[in-house]
């Protein structure tokens, strides 16, 4: 099916786009719910909750053993401008690559 766009006015062509869009909200609000009614189903035929079957626990997400990173603290300074700081792991910032470049000792810019 094709459509002669360039046939309609400006007017009609916004009545398109507006028909469009509610459709298109129409259907993905019946994709949703037929999706949690067969998620329901699943659940059902396995004698399980949703909650189970998806790994929830407590309304949340269950925690993976892996995966889940914790920020780590910064460990070092600039003393030049304490907005640089470096955590200790992974490459070195350039800043401190320089410094250490240089004859500095990484110890001296440890925060305490």
């Amino acid at each position: 099916m094709k459509i002669d766009l360039n046939a309609l006015t400006v007017q009609e062509l916004a009545d398109v786009i507006e028909q469009a869009t509610a459709l298109i909200e129409t259907k993905k609000a019946d994709a949703l719910k037929n999706a949690k009614d067969e998620i329901h189903k699943i659940a059902a035929d396995l004698g399980l909750s949703v909650e189970e079957l998806l790994g929830l626990q407590g309304g949340k997400a269950a925690k993976k053993a892996s995966g889940v990173k914790k920020p780590v603290a910064d460990k070092y300074r600039n003393p030049k401008d304490h907005t640089q700081t470096w955590t200790g792991r992974g490459k070195r910032p350039r800043w401190l690559q320089e410094i250490l470049d240089n004859g500095g000792k990484l110890e001296n810019f440890l925060l305490k």
